[in-house]
């Protein structure tokens, strides 16, 4: 088991990034008030058919060719920490169309790890491939916040562009960047 919950949700997501997917979509729920935690990775790779997805999701197997022993216990383990923290775990999945995972937990029980460095987690993964939309939300009782790779590089994008003061097909170029 990964001490952190942050380290399942990067090695899922570094997943995502290995069969290819060009968006990964992260949530997190916390919620102390309804007693609940939610874990939720979504992306539009390869994804898996059912044969595949019973070997990943048992305790030996790795869709990772560059591997010599079979180790992929990612999922296995987040499966087994859902469920040892009163939660559920769900994978769904489907060949080109992508794969969530989602799991959930009892926030106050005595054995979920904490969260851990999101925004560490988030970094690494927008590092990884900076051609991938990382797209990320965090909710709890107190707080929302929502993050994508993608509109941070158009904003810089933006913010890079010299200003010019003619108009292009009447809008000038801050504009269009606005927009």
């Amino acid at each position: 088991m990964f001490e952190e919950l942050s380290l399942h949700i990067l090695d899922i997501a570094m997943n995502s990034l290995a069969a290819g997917a060009h968006a990964v979509q992260i949530a997190v729920i916390e919620s102390a008030r309804r007693d609940w935690l939610i874990l939720r990775v979504r992306d539009d790779g390869r994804g898996m058919d059912e044969a595949m997805l019973q070997r990943v999701l048992s305790h030996s197997h790795t869709s990772k060719r560059s591997r010599k022993k079979p180790i992929g216990l990612g999922l296995a383990l987040l499966r087994q920490t859902s469920e040892m923290c009163g939660g559920t775990f769900h994978v769904r999945s489907a060949p080109d169309r992508g794969t969530t995972v989602t799991a959930s937990m009892r926030y106050s029980h005595v054995d979920r790890p904490p969260l851990g460095d999101l925004s560490s987690t988030i970094l690494a993964l927008c590092a990884a491939n900076p051609s991938v939309d990382v797209q990320f939300s965090y909710h709890s009782d107190e707080t929302r916040f929502q993050f994508g790779s993608q509109e941070l590089k158009q904003k810089e994008r933006c913010s890079n562009e010299p200003r010019r003061a003619q108009k292009v097909e009447g809008k000038s170029p801050a504009t269009s960047c606005a927009a």
